[in-house]
């Protein structure tokens, strides 16, 4: 990166453009200010001579004497503006004719006056009362020498000060810069240093400034783009592991009819089992599309009013059915009178799975039962089991992809390991939750928080196609 283009330079390059127009706005003030006390003073001098000289003054018709030593520049005009007398340098003034024509009139004023060679000079014109009928003006200079010196040896220390300052300024800020903009270097370097394959590095600047925000901002997006990679890389592993097993089934059922002839019944037998691994895959794969959908908010969605109880009824009569055929007992409770808007084919889809995986892993004697209820303005549908259970390090996991409790529980059931992460999203579409309360043999409650219609508002509504209820 070019030096010209880096941060560090232009926060220095705009540093000194402040430093610098702060100085001359200063010196241009301080010089003003100097200059104008000084010629103050200056007319103040020239004013305060005038009023010795007229004390020491006497003129006869058109002859002028002082009392006193006149060293400096001193001109007399009489009534008519004709010049009486000069004491001092020879010199010739182009613009006092106004001044001393004021003057005779009673108005005293100051004026540089210009000469044909040589700087200006500073004149006090006043008038000056002979007697009652006579007024003359009487004019008093001196060369600003000694200002225009010490104004000169003011500039030039204002400039060199100002030149060492502003170097001094940018070494300073340079320094400050490259210590202020050091963490940002050191974050590019381990951020540069971060890939998909060592997310485990964090940033260890740990300051109390916006830099030190940074830093733990990063860090946090850093830790969740692992999380993602890993619940990534463990999805592709799982799913491999769901799908390579029908796979197996498929390609050795294949080669085993492929040997030798086999009679119609044992190649509908082979067609039969292909048939139904490339159902149980489609299934698969058929959820994971729900869930890539669910993420991603595309997922279409057929809001309407479903009444909750009729649902819920309707789907226990399936789930009555299986778990007769294992043994079970299975109770509908209480059932209060709910409406909630959502999808009311999803909302099944919601009840299917997880009154189907209470029926799944209660032993045989057991129960399972239903209820609904509203609790805060919300219904709240519970489901109690007297199951195996979940171990409390489990519960926070159960409802991630692929993920089993028992994992020796995999094929052989019939799972695909889909079926609470699909319900969790079905729930959470419809800005609700689920909650699950467990311990090892003595049963899992999962209690199904959804928003009444009459606290939910919901977005505009898609079709959506029918997709199975098999988990």
């Amino acid at each position: 990166m070019s030096v010209l283009k880096s941060i560090k330079f232009r926060l220095t390059l705009w540093y000194l453009i402040a430093i610098a127009v702060l100085l001359v706005l200063f010196g241009t003030v301080a010089y003003y200010l100097l200059s104008r006390n000084l010629y103050k003073a200056l007319d103040e001098s020239l004013r305060a001579r005038v009023i010795e000289l007229e004390g020491s003054i006497k003129i006869e018709g058109r002859r002028v004497q002082f009392e006193q030593k006149v060293n400096e520049l001193v001109m007399i005009y009489d009534a008519d503006g004709a010049l009486m007398q000069r004491l001092g340098p020879n010199v010739e003034f182009a613009n006092i004719d106004k001044s001393v024509r004021e003057a005779l009139f009673g108005k005293s004023s100051f004026v540089s006056a210009s000469t044909p060679a040589g700087p200006d000079v500073r004149l006090y014109v006043s008038p000056f009362n002979v007697d009652s009928q006579t007024r003359v003006a009487i004019v008093v200079g001196r060369l600003p020498n000694d200002i225009l010196n010490v104004l000169g040896i003011f500039r030039m220390v204002i400039l060199n000060s100002s030149l060492l300052l502003v170097v001094l300024a940018g070494a300073g800020g340079l320094f400050l810069a490259d210590r202020t903009l050091k963490p940002v270097e050191r974050i590019t370097d381990i951020a540069r240093g971060i890939g998909e394959s060592d997310l485990s590095r964090r940033i260890d600047v740990e300051t109390d400034d916006e830099l030190g925000r940074l830093s733990q901002t990063l860090n946090g997006m850093i830790g969740r783009l692992e999380e993602a990679f890993t619940k990534q890389r463990q999805f592709v592993a799982d799913a491999s592991h769901e799908l390579r097993t029908p796979l197996a089934v498929i390609q050795a059922e294949s080669s085993l009819v492929l040997e030798k002839p086999r009679t119609e019944a044992e190649y509908r037998k082979a067609l039969e089992l292909v048939s139904q691994e490339v159902s149980f895959m489609s299934n698969i794969v058929a959820k994971l599309l729900l869930l890539a959908r669910s993420d991603a908010g595309s997922e279409p969605m057929d809001y309407q009013n479903v009444n909750v109880t009729d649902l819920l009824t309707e789907v226990a009569q399936d789930i009555d059915v299986l778990a007769q055929e294992k043994g079970l007992t299975f109770d509908l409770g209480q059932m209060d009178a709910l409406t909630v808007r959502g999808d009311r084919t999803k909302l099944k889809q919601l009840f299917l799975n997880i009154l189907d995986n209470a029926v799944r892993y209660t032993p045989k004697g057991g129960m399972v039962a239903a209820s609904l209820a509203r609790r805060d303005g919300k219904a709240v549908a519970t489901v109690v089991d007297s199951g195996i259970g979940i171990a409390p390090e489990h519960l926070p996991f159960i409802f991630d992809r692929f993920y089993r409790v028992d994992k020796a529980r995999t094929y052989a059931e019939g799972g695909t390991g889909l079926g609470l992460a699909i319900a969790s999203s079905i729930a959470k579409m419809h800005g609700g939750e689920i909650r699950v309360e467990s311990q090892p043999g003595g049963g899992t409650t999962f209690t199904i928080v959804l928003p009444t219609a009459d606290t939910q508002a919901l977005p505009w509504t898609l079709p959506t196609p029918n997709w199975s209820k098999d988990v």
